[in-house]
């Protein structure tokens, strides 16, 4: 249905680079340990919330960098999948060669739509949408990064205001009317305004054409 641009593997290359060597900053300075953040962590009482809702045992971390969402601790001998009620996180990271998309209750994709080339977008949120079982729990910045790529671009390729990211979700949601979706927008890498969880069905179901 959607075809990928000769953009997508070029991007998943740098990002590839970057992993291994590092970047330059927009600042100045350069960064070794590249991607290894656990941006969920920030979410965690809000993904704790969803989990619990779905009685959800599984996710596929999607795009998980150098992270692993199993044995990180949100705090001093409190895991976080501990905290939030999962039993098995699987991590997917093309651009480090590590796990491959599986179907879980949840999907988690945070801090990775804003690298995608604006072309590959509605096949990203399509695999996403294909490899949940219950919900799309995503989290997107709308504002530029720190982080230049090796070409001199700047790593948030897709920078765009929340209400297109949720356009964007609302259409490819069309195609999986039963599965249900979660966004995060960042205005700010502390800030974000959460946009509720949502199905197409509810819509589809309502008497109402204004939704």
């Amino acid at each position: 249905m959607f075809n990928l641009s000769p953009q997508y593997d070029l991007l998943l290359d740098h990002y590839s680079l970057m992993a291994e060597n590092g970047y330059q900053r927009t600042d100045g300075q350069f960064v070794k340990n590249v991607y290894s953040d656990a941006e969920p962590l920030k979410f965690s009482q809000s993904i704790k919330k969803i989990v619990k809702y779905f009685k959800a045992e599984t996710a596929l971390d999607y795009g998980s960098g150098g992270s692993n969402l199993n044995t990180i601790e949100l705090q001093k001998d409190i895991k976080f999948i501990d905290f939030i009620g999962l039993k098995k996180i699987y991590p997917y990271e093309p651009a480090r060669k590590k796990g491959k998309p599986k179907k879980c209750d949840l999907v988690l994709c945070f801090d990775v739509l804003e690298h995608i080339f604006i072309n590959d977008v509605p096949w990203v949120l399509k695999e996403l949408f294909a490899n949940a079982k219950q919900c799309v729990i995503i989290n997107v910045a709308c504002y530029k990064a720190a982080a230049l790529l090796p070409n001199g671009e700047n790593a948030h390729i897709t920078v765009r205001p929340p209400l297109w990211w949720l356009g964007q979700i609302e259409c490819i949601s069309t195609l999986y009317p039963e599965i249900y979706w979660a966004l995060f927008t960042s205005q700010s890498h502390q800030n974000f305004d959460f946009l509720g969880v949502h199905r197409m069905k509810d819509k589809i179901d309502s008497k109402k054409f204004v939704q």
